[in-house]
């Protein structure tokens, strides 16, 4: 692992030499934390961007973000997993190959705002914000019918980011609904694997009661929103809990294991 954070720090650097010699900072922000990611999974880059064959040798229209001579697919997702959806899919289906999803979660974020008309830039603040394991599983949702299947693997990088915010939104401190204008990867503090059943069943919350609801479920994880209930859906997915009905008005869910 410690070999693994050198390594993402060095591609860190060097991604951001490059940027600034194309002399487009705010352009390519999300292309710079996907470009780091996929070196830093294969830096090859004749693996990159490379049309999948079906099982019957046909060449499909989707492209990989690397494909291996070994015949392993990565894909780096960095934005929303579900527009994903359809490209795994076709790879579990139609194919006979490997597939690791890769998406970066936060362990620790730093936070500049920046004034959208002077480019003046505030002090930079830590974020109390951070992800977690259970966060990224809620993430899976979409994805929930390959979850376990041994072809098919999350990999969850925890990185430390330098976020810039424009003063652009609502609200007295135009914070409110504003756009990001850079993120930037500065180091790579762990990565979780999961692979099989196992690996994600060993982030269920094992302190619920037999029966719970999903405000039990929220005092026990502290997920909240549509977090809460895609991570309940994705362990219902792998057959954690099953639904047994209502207690007023609230669904009932049963651990199964």
């Amino acid at each position: 692992m410690e070999g693994g954070k050198i390594t993402f720090a060095k591609l860190c650097h060097e991604e951001l030499l490059r940027q600034k010699e194309r002399d487009s900072i705010g352009l390519y922000a999300e292309k710079r934390l996907h470009s780091v990611l996929k070196r830093w999974m294969y830096d090859d880059f004749s693996a990159h961007e490379q049309k999948v064959p079906q099982r019957d040798g046909k060449t499909s229209r989707f492209v990989a973000d690397i494909l291996t001579p070994s015949g392993e697919i990565i894909e780096i997702q960095t934005g929303e997993l579900f527009r994903l959806a359809k490209k795994i899919a076709f790879y579990m289906e139609k194919t006979d190959l490997k597939v690791t999803l890769v998406h970066p979660l936060t362990a620790q974020k730093w936070v500049s705002w920046m004034d959208p008309a002077t480019g003046e830039v505030g002090a930079r603040r830590r974020s109390p914000r951070h992800d977690t394991v259970l966060s990224g599983i809620a993430l899976l949702r979409s994805l929930s019918p390959f979850l376990g299947d041994l072809r098919f693997s999350v990999l969850f990088p925890f990185l430390e980011l330098d976020e810039y915010r424009l003063l652009d939104g609502g609200g007295e401190s135009h914070k409110l609904r504003s756009h990001r204008y850079e993120l930037i990867p500065l180091s790579l503090v762990d990565a979780v694997q999961l692979t099989a059943r196992e690996d994600y069943l060993v982030y269920f919350p094992t302190e619920l009661p037999d029966r719970f609801t999903a405000k039990v479920f929220q005092k026990h994880t502290r997920l909240r929103g549509y977090a809460l209930y895609d991570a309940i859906g994705v362990f219902e997915a792998l057959g954690a809990v099953q639904r047994i009905g209502k207690e007023g008005r609230s669904t009932l869910f049963e651990k199964t294991i």
